[in-house]
């Protein structure tokens, strides 16, 4: 029996995403010790370090700060995602990560089903070098119907003994509300 995809096909731009928000997110901005900000986009918001500079498109909100970044994009499903679909969904998901991990010429870890938003998501570690540096993309990828929302936190690789360390990744994980 076939199964019918959900994600969206190859033509997408999504794989090329990482790329585009490593060019877009080139800039750099301080932190300091500034209160969080809020950001909101289409249908979700998130809290991100205050004084990291901000980027929107129709598809994205993204803070950024040097090599570090918080973001959340949204792509339009092929197909209605329902939660019965999330055996046949996560290797579609795994797929993507190895994907995204070979066009940074890097490596992603094994995928971890996550709990965000009250939703079960998917969220893959892709370690690799940029300019002499050593980073990791936390992306998870959460489904809610026809929309996917791809979080994604960039961190410098070795900062800390665990990513969730990483006050920025952990403040994306639990801050992420959908509208």
């Amino acid at each position: 029996m076939s199964v019918p995809r959900v994600l969206p096909g190859a033509r997408c731009s999504k794989r090329l995403l990482p790329l585009a928000l490593a060019a877009a997110l080139a800039g750099c901005g301080g932190s300091g010790a500034q209160p969080a900000q809020v950001l909101n986009g289409n249908g979700f918001s998130f809290s991100a370090p205050g004084g990291w500079s901000v980027k929107r498109t129709q598809q994205a909100v993204e803070a950024a700060s040097g090599d570090l970044a918080v973001s959340v994009t949204v792509f339009r499903l092929e197909r209605r995602y329902r939660s019965a679909l999330w055996p046949k969904v996560v290797p579609e998901l795994d797929a993507v990560a190895k994907n995204l991990a070979g066009q940074l010429e890097g490596s992603a870890s094994a995928g971890s089903t996550v709990t965000v938003a009250g939703r079960r998501a998917r969220r893959y570690d892709i370690d690799f070098a940029r300019n002499g540096r050593q980073l990791v993309e936390r992306i998870t990828f959460l489904l809610d119907g026809r929309r996917e929302y791809q979080l994604l936190c960039r961190y410098r690789a070795g900062a800390s003994d665990q990513p969730e360390a990483d006050p920025a990744c952990a403040a994306l994980g639990s801050s992420f509300r959908l509208r």
